[in-house]
């Protein structure tokens, strides 16, 4: 008999590890956050640690699916995704560009790095 499991809109399955995306806000990225996410069980708190880049992954343990193998619980895989403002006014703008004149780094400049001498 072959049990099959439909598509969750929110979570995607993998082995007994669950994964899901979470927007962050780019303040909340940068300096930090702390906010609630959904899980099977309920909501639960994450911390989001300063300097966190688009697409990392933070790993809540034994927060996924049981194992049929019992005693084990797979974990919540948590991708972060920043999300920009869709809208800005005027002064966001202007802060914005001032930030980037403070933080003026070349996010671009491994692009030009020959990987083969690394």
């Amino acid at each position: 008999m072959t049990i099959r499991v439909a598509a969750h809109p929110r979570f995607r399955r993998e082995g007994d590890d669950l994964h899901v995306v979470v927007p962050v806000a780019v303040h909340e990225a940068a300096l930090g956050a702390r906010f609630e996410i959904p899980t099977f069980e309920g909501r639960v708190r994450l911390r989001v640690p300063p300097g966190t880049q688009s697409g990392q992954r933070i790993r809540l343990r034994e927060r996924g699916v049981p194992s049929r193998r019992g005693g084990t619980r797979g974990d919540l895989v948590v991708e972060l995704r920043i999300v920009l403002p869709a809208v800005l006014d005027e002064r966001s703008r202007s802060l914005l560009k001032a930030f980037g004149d403070i933080n003026a780094d070349d996010v671009r400049a491994d692009l030009w790095r020959d990987p083969s001498h690394s």
